[in-house]
């Protein structure tokens, strides 16, 4: 049984995994909250695990700290992951590996190894990612943007009378705080509709959409072809840690 994490911009998601299975697990707001105080409290009572892997898109200042809260609680060092060139049927597109997010890497991974197809996937956190691969397994590469909710955070710094709440989806809005998250929506569903048009023409065939994130449902009203995925790197994670393992 492995101990997989999904250490995020915003969030860090956790799993027990065995084999195919998830057996427990959790998700917090690291930017709420100390580390250590909510991994002492989610991690006191998990059992020692075979492995501990580690997706980050973090800065190395809390990767350094996750690192040491591993060995003071397991007595192991965890294992953090970068995107290679190529692995788990995935050929990288970006020219240095490593600069792909290793997150959209091992998302893309659990997808191909789930169903393998042309297919896009967007995931929806504090960013917008989208990326295309073919049905053999090659990323033909991405676009990375604000997510509507980033987007909002950024008027509501930057502008005096323009917030961060959720409003109504409009076409057209009458009031500030609906133009504000219908503004912010629309412009993310025209890059994601675009994207697949593009990636479409390109491969001459039409594409199959997953999607990821909390930050996609506010979408998917205008989105209604998206298949919906769950806890994608953290399978891709699991994936990464049979093949270590072999």
């Amino acid at each position: 049984m492995n101990l997989l994490v999904d250490f995020g911009n915003t969030r860090l998601k956790w799993a027990l995994w065995d084999e195919d299975r998830r057996v427990m697990g959790g998700v917090f707001a690291h930017a709420d909250t100390s580390l250590e105080t909510a991994l002492s409290r989610n991690w006191a009572a998990l059992p020692r695990a075979a492995g501990i892997l580690v997706a980050s898109v973090v800065n190395a200042e809390l990767e350094q700290q996750l690192a040491a809260l591993v060995e003071e609680h397991f007595d192991q060092q965890a294992e953090f992951v970068r995107s290679p060139a190529s692995a788990l049927g995935i050929r990288n597109a970006y020219a240095d590996p490593a600069r792909l997010g290793v997150d959209r890497f091992l998302a893309l991974a659990a997808l191909h190894a789930a169903k393998p197809r042309a297919q896009i996937l967007i995931s929806c956190g504090t960013a917008l990612t989208l990326d295309a691969l073919t049905a053999d397994g090659g990323h033909l590469g991405g676009l990375i943007a604000p997510s509507p909710g980033l987007m909002r955070q950024a008027l509501g710094r930057a502008t005096a009378r323009v917030g961060e709440a959720s409003g109504e989806l409009v076409e057209i809005a009458d009031n500030t705080v609906d133009a504000a998250y219908s503004g912010s929506v629309l412009a993310a569903v025209s890059l994601i509709r675009r994207f697949t048009e593009y990636v479409s023409a390109r491969l001459g065939q039409a594409v199959a959409i997953t999607g990821d994130g909390g930050g996609l449902d506010e979408c998917l009203p205008l989105l209604p072809d998206i298949e919906r995925g769950r806890d994608l790197v953290l399978r891709g994670l699991a994936l990464w840690a049979r093949r270590t393992n072999q």
